[in-house]
């Protein structure tokens, strides 16, 4: 039951979208086309009987139209179904949209994104599940799902063929004595037939859910490595680390394999089942349908159209037993899509808690902060600090203090403390350590966190002669070129060319300028200062920088 509460939790995400409901227009369009693709079958049972009728009397004639008939059922068929799959396949990618635009809502909304990071029962690999489970969800439930349905429909379908050829077939036998005869024999055989053999699937193939969601796990963990590796080649070469970074991969690969190794054994076992069942499904209701034939009750016609519509019963009610691996898949990623839901919007809830009220005057106020770690240890006291609009504070202490997780606080993205915090009204540009820059050049990172607009070129072409870039590098680098080629100081210039671009009212900095030489961070601080002369900065780092601005004081945690 939770298995389809998952499923329909899903496909109502993109019921309760406009885009979404279009798919349901595809999706009744592939379920009809698989319809008519029913009666072509139940057309083909006719043709069975018809066409070795012909062949049984020598009759020339009535063999040629069958074949005539039999290519025509073929090309309707054809394009049916080829019909179906283009309309699944689009399907298929509007639903895909839908789920992957609102899973992108819940995890970069709300600083989710965050919070799953550092979580510690957070869910691993939320890219994968964005990038694979959305895709792999929908491509088997519109196609194993789907079928389902299909089955369901043809399997009504041929019984009432099967029942009406064998209305006058019964099967009798003498057991100890005792007369047994049992009419409509095949229609009772094939769901008996079909049962015993979905139990011993069900129970050869049950693990294989847990061993395929721990094979995607480990392979998205193999790609994240291969990934970290990927970006940080610069320090590893300077390191000499290939050898230990080699014997790190090589790990990551072993449990891939080993895992494989538990699901290919797993699928080998149900194999040992189910292919031979396959292989075998077609032939076994000419097998029972045979004594008939022999004591001449029916023509060689009719045993085929017997042998035809029992093996469409058969194969519909097979359905589970040739789709498990791939029913297998489906489920694993709604289980997993839907963890990530849930997690997201647990989170969501953690950032309210976390959320830092704004004052109704243009002030930053801190009273009586204590910050302490995850596990509550306390890393520092903050009495008071209280600075109006163009007063700015140098915040410095020993690494590792907790500077850093004062920020984090006042971007409301860490939520162990006490105290009373109130941030200003007015426009905010918090900057971490780590500089980051979207994919793109020059003018996308000084445009970041906001879209990159052609307008504003002139203005980033001057910005970042100001603060050191030459005029032949900017016009290389403008709009296309790998950032993370970037110098530390030359990232640090790009960033304070970010603070000139966006000229916010606060300013948070923590280490900003620490990769850059005393000159040039004194010119860069001073090019802050005189730009941007009612601006706040509030800035974490271990020099002396109070003096380069006005109005600023210096406070040592």
């Amino acid at each position: 039951m939770q298995t389809l509460k998952n499923i329909f939790s899903l496909i109502k995400i993109c019921f309760n979208s406009k885009q979404g409901k279009k798919g349901f227009i595809y999706a009744f369009l592939v379920i009809g086309l698989n319809i008519g693709l029913i009666q072509i079958n139940l057309a083909m049972i006719t043709w069975n009987k018809d066409f070795y009728n012909s062949l049984e009397k020598y009759d020339l004639h009535g063999a040629l139209t069958q074949i005539g008939v039999f290519i025509l059922l073929t090309f309707l068929g054809a394009i049916m179904y080829l019909a179906a799959e283009y309309i699944r396949k689009v399907l298929v990618i509007t639903w895909r949209k839908v789920l992957n635009d609102t899973i992108l809502d819940h995890w970069l909304n709300n600083k989710v994104h965050w919070y799953l990071n550092n979580n510690k029962n957070s869910i691993d690999n939320p890219d994968q599940r964005i990038a694979e489970d959305c895709r792999l969800f929908f491509e088997k439930l519109t196609d194993d799902g789907f079928l389902l349905i299909i089955k369901i429909i043809g399997l009504f379908s041929y019984f009432s063929v099967l029942w009406q050829i064998t209305n006058t077939f019964v099967l009798s036998f003498n057991l100890f004595d005792i007369n047994i005869s049992i009419p409509h024999y095949l229609i009772w055989l094939a769901p008996l037939y079909v049962l015993i053999s979905s139990f011993i699937t069900h129970w050869l193939g049950k693990p294989l859910k847990k061993l395929l969601i721990q094979q995607q796990h480990k392979e998205a963990n193999y790609r994240f490595t291969l990934t970290r590796f990927r970006e940080s080649k610069e320090p590893i070469a300077l390191l000499n680390g290939e050898q230990v970074e080699k014997a790190i991969l090589r790990q990551y690969f072993q449990e891939v394999i080993k895992n494989w190794h538990y699901l290919i054994k797993r699928e080998f076992w149900l194999g040992c089942f189910t292919r031979p069942y396959n292989l075998s499904v077609f032939y076994i209701p000419t097998f029972l349908a045979l004594p008939i034939y022999l004591v001449g009750k029916v023509s060689l016609g009719t045993l085929m159209q017997i042998s035809k519509a029992f093996s469409n019963v058969a194969i519909n009610l097979s359905w589970f037993i040739f789709k498990y691996n791939q029913l297998a898949e489906l489920i694993a990623c709604s289980h997993r899509l839907n963890q990530f839901i849930h997690q997201a919007e647990f989170l969501t809830q953690a950032h309210c808690r976390c959320a830092i009220p704004v004052t109704q005057q243009d002030q930053l106020i801190i009273n009586h902060l204590v910050i302490k770690n995850p596990q509550g240890k306390v890393l520092f006291k903050l009495d008071k600090i209280e600075l109006n609009h163009g007063e700015s504070v140098v915040l410095s202490g020993v690494s590792g203090i907790g500077k850093s997780t004062l920020l984090k606080i006042l971007a409301g993205i860490y939520p162990y403390f006490e105290g009373k915090v109130q941030l200003p009204n007015t426009s905010k540009l918090f900057l971490s350590q780590s500089a980051y820059f979207p994919i793109g050049g020059l003018a996308h990172a000084v445009a970041y966190p906001l879209p990159l607009v052609e307008k504003d070129l002139p203005e980033i072409k001057q910005i970042l002669g100001e603060v050191g870039f030459n005029k032949e590098f900017i016009e290389q680098k403008l709009l296309d070129y790998d950032l993370t080629q970037l110098s530390g100081g030359e990232k640090q210039r790009l960033i304070i060319a970010r603070v000139l671009m966006h000229k916010p009212a606060w300013v948070f900095m923590d280490e900003t300028t620490n990769a850059l030489d005393k000159e040039s961070e004194y010119q860069l601080l001073q090019l802050l200062q005189t730009r941007l002369t009612t601006t706040s900065f509030i800035i974490i780092s271990h020099s002396n920088v109070a003096s380069y601005f006005k109005n600023c004081h210096q406070i040592n945690l």
